[in-house]
């Protein structure tokens, strides 16, 4: 694959995308605004983050499993991992901003937060499981790698419906 690939240039978007958020979420925590407003500014943030990184996970998990045939699927699946869990973890940086900025320092509460720490946990975890059965060449590491990735790709659905719950209750 050349460098000017599809999957060159979404990697680029992901880097992009993190940037410019960082850039506005840090003009926006930078002003002097109630609490309060603070967490509606930075929630449409965390939750493009979030989103954008499960939809590259997503497919991520749709190159592993339906374009195996073609030479670059390996690194097409781990260029799409990669850039989702840096989207997923910005999200979840500024979540934790947000629940900061909100309770102090208390842990957060709720079954959003919980999962989201768990999902978190997933995130790091499975790219490095990929890494890693890539050099053991083990076919154990391997089928924990896949149902790590399925059950977090599940958890972030399942966290993200929770989200958007508790967003509706808000209002």
């Amino acid at each position: 694959m050349d460098r000017k690939g599809i999957f060159f240039r979404l990697s680029w978007l992901a880097v992009a995308l993190l940037a410019a958020s960082s850039s506005l979420i840090a003009a926006s925590a930078n002003e002097l605004e109630p609490v309060e407003d603070k967490i509606l500014i930075l929630f449409p943030y965390h939750a493009l983050l979030v989103l954008s990184g499960l939809l590259f996970l997503i497919a991520g998990m749709v190159c592993a499993r339906y374009l195996k045939g073609k030479r670059w699927w390996l690194k097409a699946h781990r260029t799409l991992g990669i850039a989702g869990a840096a989207l997923t973890l910005s999200g979840i940086t500024v979540a934790i901003y947000m629940v900061s900025a909100s309770a102090g320092l208390q842990p957060p509460g709720g079954p959003h937060a919980s999962l989201g720490i768990i999902v978190s946990l997933m995130v790091l975890f499975t790219p490095v499981l990929g890494f890693v059965q890539l050099k053991k060449r083990d076919k154990r590491l391997r089928l924990i790698h896949r149902w790590s990735g399925r059950m977090t790709i599940a958890l972030m659905m399942i966290n993200a419906y929770l989200g958007w719950m508790m967003v509706q209750s808000f209002q």
